[in-house]
């Protein structure tokens, strides 16, 4: 069926019989729906990241998990960034001083994706089975 002019949610209300006397949300509903646990913010942000051993590697974290977390996504993210910049000459060197992995994670040590892209940026990646992947894209660190 065809509604030539009317937008989808015009087609939708017009289904449902919906106008503006319809089924209404105050705000304060809507936020305690919310809160319930439908969409769960982070109660802080650390930076990841994997250090070479000799028989491995080893994970670390900044700020240490004995450290408040960063309380910003996007503070964690620049840091990130920076120390992806500055360990560039190591990784391309395979030095003992080379940070690997370098992603921002949340309170419960998940990975947690940019707002700007929805996508998960991990810096530096190795797999450490002998075979660097493919180098994290330039970022001009606008984040």
């Amino acid at each position: 069926m065809s509604w030539p002019g009317l937008t989808t949610i015009d087609r939708i209300a017009e289904c449902e019989g919906d106008t503006l006397g319809g089924e209404q949300m105050k705000i304060s509903e809507g936020l305690n729906i919310i809160s319930t646990g439908w969409i769960r913010k982070p109660k802080g942000f650390r930076v990841r990241f994997h250090k070479p051993t000799e028989t491995g590697f080893k994970v670390g974290y900044s700020p240490p998990l004995d450290d408040a977390p960063m309380a910003s996504d996007v503070t964690a993210r620049r840091y990130a960034w920076k120390l992806w910049q500055a360990t560039q000459k190591e990784v391309e060197a395979n030095s003992p001083e080379a940070i690997y992995n370098i992603v921002v994670v949340d309170d419960l040590d998940r990975p947690f994706p940019s707002y700007a892209t929805g996508e998960l940026e991990r810096y530096n990646p190795n797999n450490f089975d002998g075979r660097n992947e493919k180098k994290a894209k330039k970022d001009d660190g606008t984040d």
